[in-house]
């Protein structure tokens, strides 16, 4: 039986006695998320809605006594679909007291978002950055892994080509929110590397971490200040999978190198394979992230770009390409 909250939160879908077409975007009845957190996430659903046809609505709240049955009510009620030229709707319903979440799946959609899908980025995504208290970064991350989902299903490409169908188990309804219970704890043990290896070697050991789902921010691949910053990062699940996926597809084509500091760059037609930049410390190559999260963006389809205008450090490694006004690649 639904709760006093929850019949309030019906009522709004209805007006005069008429159903409206829509509701937001997001809807925070608890203030959990900032303004600009709200902003930015209607934004990227924006994209979902232009891009793919799916209508994503988020709804926050507490004291929802059964969030099974409200969210199959506040779907159908809440015309959520709508939007969609094609009937294709998303509802995330987050009770924050109750500590519990739920991603409602219109018939359109199931097709393309399984349950065994749903309950993958349920628990290997969303909540591992709800734990954290990060609960934004964890409904655009889940975001991202939809737009993915999407595009693949658009593509033609099977659920079996995917890196997390391997490793997911069966559909779920409600989850565990897990929001502030604290990140997972760290794996300790390092990945091997010798002097010798070159930036390839060092980027296989990569992808045969990430496979493993290696989480040390402290592995010796990774240079000092990236270690830095990964510890203070949520790693999730899903993050390492897709890394590991993203790897094993995609082939080098060319190394740069100058001085301490090299890149290996990929054919430009593959456009959702970026650039990794390594840099030498102590007579090893080391994966430096600090630098390529602020020289490497992604576009809505995955795709990288370079940050219009780079000239950092590692800006020898394009200088035989031209940037469009976005900063996406081309050859000259």
């Amino acid at each position: 039986m639904l709760g006093l909250f929850a019949a309030v939160v019906l009522a709004i879908a209805y007006q005069g006695n008429e159903r409206l077409a829509t509701v937001p975007r997001v809807t925070d009845h608890i203030n959990l998320l900032s303004p600009d957190e709200r902003d930015r996430i209607a934004r990227f659903h924006d994209y979902l809605l232009s891009d793919h046809d799916i209508d994503y609505r988020i709804l926050i709240a507490r004291g929802i006594d059964d969030i099974n049955q409200f969210a199959v009510n506040y779907f159908r009620d809440g015309n959520i679909g709508a939007a969609s030229n094609s009937a294709r709707g998303l509802l995330l319903v987050i009770d924050a007291q109750a500590n519990q979440v739920r991603l409602e799946v219109s018939y359109a959609l199931e097709p393309i978002y399984t349950d065994a899908f749903v309950f993958y980025v349920e628990h290997n995504q969303m909540t591992e950055f709800f734990a954290a208290d990060r609960v934004a970064d964890g409904i655009l991350a889940t975001t991202e892994m939809l737009i993915t989902r999407a595009n693949n299903a658009a593509s033609g490409l099977g659920l079996d080509t995917e890196g997390w169908a391997a490793s997911s188990g069966g559909g779920g309804a409600r989850v565990d929110a897990r929001i502030g219970e604290g990140t997972a704890a760290r794996r300790e043990d390092n990945v091997a590397i010798g002097g010798s290896a070159s930036p390839r070697e060092v980027l296989d050991r990569y992808r045969r971490a990430m496979e493993d789902r290696n989480n040390n921010p402290r592995l010796s691949i990774y240079s000092e200040q990236t270690r830095e910053m990964l510890g203070q990062r949520v790693m999730t699940p899903a993050q390492m999978d897709n890394v590991a996926k993203s790897l094993r597809n995609c082939q080098p084509e060319k190394l740069f190198h100058q001085d301490n500091r090299a890149v290996l760059r990929y054919p430009i037609k593959a456009r959702t394979c970026p650039p990794y930049f390594f840099l030498r410390e102590d007579n090893q190559w080391r994966l430096d992230f600090t630098v390529m999260i602020n020289a490497i963006r992604f576009g809505r389809n995955n795709e990288w770009r370079l940050v219009p205008g780079y000239s950092g450090p590692y800006g020898f490694a394009f200088r035989d390409l031209r940037f469009d006004r976005n900063g996406y690649p081309y050859p000259q």
